[in-house]
């Protein structure tokens, strides 16, 4: 992963000589970014300015274009339609993985992302006790988790990460939109990655609504929700959490939560390429049609 250039002012974003030229439009100062020194442009200011060539560089440079709407949440996902030559094949591969290798790779999310939780609120220092249940938690889950083992550690987890008060969903409250706003950033990234693969993102393992395009991008962010969690608990615990406005600054920290590191395997990465890595490891399973290639990803040691 390299760098997020955030959109954040009123500004007229082009292309230059050597690679994109942003425009304050209010003070006409200027800036200039390498294309390979990017990986995602983020706007988030509905008045900014683009261009159709900047557009086709970022195409040529593979280069995310997200855009947020006026309440500041991702609202479009610009998706390169080159390099796709083989969607085809990779749809018929998702059609033809078994019932068997699905339930084995959602219990693989499952335990995965339950083991996070625990390793999250232990970081955090929250009570051993509620480290312990969740830890427990793990060893009942089954193939295709059937018992919904996974519901029931998440509202352990949420209770013990920000109090028996605390409900999660779609709130106006600080912490709320921190989480949505995360969430909906990692998860946009995920999307990319599905698609310059060739997989179809609707298609998932475990998630299978009709309303929901996204599918397949919903179960493999999981398990990095907890490492999401946690970057935005730390981050919450330096600000004022009775402004329940996500100001510009909350807003560039959380996108930078795709630079914070992790680890799959043996080897670190930033959350961005962990993210290709995991989907790499997917079309591996969509290859043997087996769980087993499933790379999913963890805490480094100390959090950070």
């Amino acid at each position: 992963m390299k760098n997020v250039l955030y959109v954040e002012n009123v500004n007229f974003v082009g292309v230059s000589k050597f690679g994109v030229k942003a425009t304050n439009l209010q003070d006409h100062t200027e800036k200039f970014f390498a294309y390979e020194d990017l990986d995602v442009i983020i706007f988030d200011n509905v008045k900014s300015y683009l261009t159709q060539h900047l557009i086709e560089k970022c195409a040529e440079n593979n280069i995310m274009l997200l855009f947020c709407d006026s309440k500041h949440s991702p609202l479009v996902l610009l998706d390169n339609i080159y390099g796709q030559e083989h969607r085809l094949e990779m749809l018929q591969k998702q059609l033809a993985l078994s019932a068997k290798a699905k339930s084995r790779i959602w219990h693989k999310i499952v335990v995965r992302k339950i083991q996070n939780q625990a390793d999250c609120l232990e970081l955090l220092e929250r009570p051993a006790e509620d480290v312990g249940l969740l830890r427990s938690a793990v060893k009942n889950v089954t193939e295709g988790d059937k018992h919904n083992t996974e519901a029931y550690a998440a509202r352990e987890y949420f209770q013990s990460l920000f109090g028996k008060d605390f409900k999660r969903g779609r709130y106006d409250d600080l912490v709320n939109a921190s989480l949505n706003y995360g969430y909906a950033i990692i998860r946009a990234l995920i999307r990319r990655n599905i698609v310059v693969h060739g997989l179809e993102p609707s298609y998932g393992v475990n998630h299978h609504s009709t309303e929901n395009s996204f599918n397949l991008s919903d179960d493999l962010i999981e398990c990095y929700r907890p490492l999401i969690d946690y970057s935005i608990v730390m981050h919450l615990r330096e600000r004022d959490v009775e402004d329940v406005e996500l100001t510009p600054e909350d807003k560039q920290a959380i996108v930078g939560i795709m630079l914070e590191k992790c680890v799959i395997g043996d080897k670190i990465f930033r959350i961005g390429d962990a993210v290709e890595e995991t989907i790499k490891s997917y079309l591996a399973c969509l290859q043997a049609d087996s769980a087993s290639s499933l790379k999913l990803p963890t805490f480094i040691q100390g959090g950070k």
